[in-house]
């Protein structure tokens, strides 16, 4: 649920709830809104869900034939509603939650913006230098019999690489971006890679607090709308969208289901800090779980966003410094020949 899609299913959400909760029938609202709906593909799942529900489906099962579209989340909250006769009560939880991920998909994509600018500018200078103004002095210089300053080899021999040996290092980067993708559509190479990205440095408390974030308030959302703390533990771990938390919080689900409180679950698999652990034991005591876990997730959201901008601060410089001083340094190399021109000519 990342970008347009994300925000179409968000304002979709929200006009169902809305809809819902006038006493509308729920096929003439399912019609509506697929008329309604601007995003082609979640527009045609809407019609199938519709047509599968007037044939007399259920509305979650339906749904739950869409898993691109609609997640375990968004079908986990619509089954529990249907069953408890709340349905417009939890497809506004269903709309808190996709507006909180939307707000959090915003401020990464915000974030990444300025990096992915300042990379693409240099890539555009470095191949016009390369490819394009550089060979014309090499060419002006051959003409008098006289080798370029080092500096402005150097980037043409890079250039010349680059030129001849493309075809080759082209298959070489889609064979590995084939085995890549391959490798991470596998169980084990998702669940290698995901363990990795938590423990990069820099980026992986990102990472981290993000997948928490993100679990702590589905569970959160689904036990407050009746959820059974297993179930819910379950749909919840695949909403973290990282393997390896996912695998670790199956096996609360069957610690808990053993007898063990989710407390001391949590507590054994080591996934959540102190604080953190004091709040749901709290929660869990007094019979308020999802109102802590909610206070959870907030907490989660306000590191992240502490995280990002960390990040970024330490990031954007760095990163303005080195492509700088590259750009910098191809300069030189690009007016070194102008200054031996002369003598060149000579």
């Amino acid at each position: 649920m990342l970008g347009s899609r994300g925000s179409h299913l968000l304002i979709f959400a929200k006009q169902f709830a809305s809809m819902t909760a006038s006493s509308l029938q729920l096929v003439s609202v399912l019609d509506n809104l697929a008329r309604e709906t601007p995003h082609r593909s979640l527009r045609r799942a809407v019609q199938e869900v519709a047509r599968e529900v007037t044939t007399g489906a259920d509305l979650a099962d339906a749904l739950d034939r869409y898993p691109r579209i609609f997640n375990g989340v968004f079908v986990g909250l619509v089954r529990s509603g249907l069953e408890s006769g709340r349905l417009a009560g939890a497809l506004r939880h269903v709309v808190e939650y996709l507006d909180r991920v939307e707000q959090v998909n915003r401020r990464v994509t915000s974030a990444a913006v300025y990096p992915a600018f300042v990379l693409m500018t240099f890539l555009s200078v470095a191949s016009g230098m390369i490819f394009f103004i550089l060979p014309k002095y090499q060419a002006i210089f051959r003409s008098f019999n006289r080798p370029l300053p080092g500096p402005t080899q150097f980037l043409l021999n890079i250039g010349v690489v680059l030129r001849n040996d493309a075809p080759w290092m082209g298959a070489v980067a889609g064979l590995l971006a084939v085995l890549t993708v391959y490798a991470l559509g596998t169980r084990s190479g998702r669940l290698a890679w995901d363990r990795l990205k938590l423990e990069m440095p820099a980026f992986g408390p990102v990472w981290r607090l993000a997948a928490l974030a993100r679990f702590s308030r589905t569970l959160a959302v689904q036990v407050n709308n009746n959820v059974s703390v297993i179930r819910a533990l379950h749909l919840a771990a695949r909403a973290s969208g990282n393997a390896h938390i996912e695998l670790l919080v199956h096996g609360i689900a069957q610690d808990v289901e053993l007898g063990a409180s989710v407390t001391r679950a949590f507590k054994d698999r080591e996934i959540f800090s102190g604080i953190v652990l004091q709040m749901i034991a709290a929660g869990e005591e007094a019979g308020r779980l999802d109102e802590l876990l909610i206070s959870a997730s907030d907490y989660f959201d306000a590191l992240l966003m502490q995280r990002i901008d960390a990040v970024t601060g330490m990031v954007n410089p760095a990163l303005t410094a080195v492509m700088g001083a590259s750009v910098a340094g191809m300069m030189i190399a690009a007016f070194l020949p102008v200054f031996d021109l002369p003598g060149a000519m000579g």
